[in-house]
């Protein structure tokens, strides 16, 4: 059996911070490998500023070479319509063994809106949630973030641990705060500030030699 987690975003650049996720949730959960999934058109952010997936799917690649259990699947960024996580979640279901263990990997900010997901009460029971805190959004129960009547299909099991009646766990998991964002790094490269240190040098590398965030 193996565990198998999906980290998707928009990667607008990718950074340390989404590495860093990746990796606390490697660690964390006991996984053998972790699933990068640039989104094509992401369902909850503007278009505008959003770079073209060829070049986020690259840049995620050149982010991951070096973690032998990091790859990069363009399942989103090759699909025409918008990225919803159903459907991606569904795909890799079926590319899996049935006893392989599948997370689903996202910051306590995305969690916090998941009623605003498409059909999102059909993707929770699909596979387990791993929720880590970010900055400024601490980590919720069930019941903060969902209508009672479908947090309680959740049962504490304790640790910040949650049963689903259908199976699928909901994991909170701490990790290192890193208050990095995409948004602010994108602000950086257009006024000429230095982003080392919260780009990998490789995507850096390629920013600068496909002129982007100019």
């Amino acid at each position: 059996m193996s565990k198998i987690g999906l980290l998707g975003g928009t990667f607008n650049p990718i950074h340390i911070g989404h590495l860093r996720i990746a990796e606390e949730a490697r660690e964390g959960l006991g996984l053998e490998q972790v699933v990068f999934i640039p989104a094509h058109i992401p369902p909850h952010k503007q278009p505008e500023g959003v770079i073209d997936s060829s070049h986020r799917l690259a840049m995620t690649s050149l982010a991951v070479q070096d973690h032998e259990a990091f790859i990069v699947s363009d399942i989103e960024a090759d699909r025409p319509e918008k990225s919803f996580s159903l459907y991606t979640i569904r795909h890799f279901l079926r590319e899996l063994d049935k006893q392989d263990e599948l997370f689903f990997i996202l910051g306590a900010d995305a969690f916090a809106e998941i009623t605003t997901w498409h059909r999102w009460m059909e993707v929770l029971p699909m596979c387990h949630f791993a929720v880590l805190n970010r900055p400024g959004h601490p980590l919720k129960k069930p019941e903060d973030a969902m209508p009672a009547a479908f947090a309680e299909r959740y049962r504490d099991l304790g640790d910040g641990v949650y049963q689903m009646k259908e199976g699928a766990r909901l994991i909170f998991l701490p990790m290192t705060p890193l208050d990095i964002s995409a948004s602010d790094l994108r602000l950086r490269l257009r006024e000429g500030r230095s982003a080392r240190y919260l780009i990998p040098d490789p995507v850096l590398d390629y920013i600068e030699k496909n002129g982007l965030y100019t």
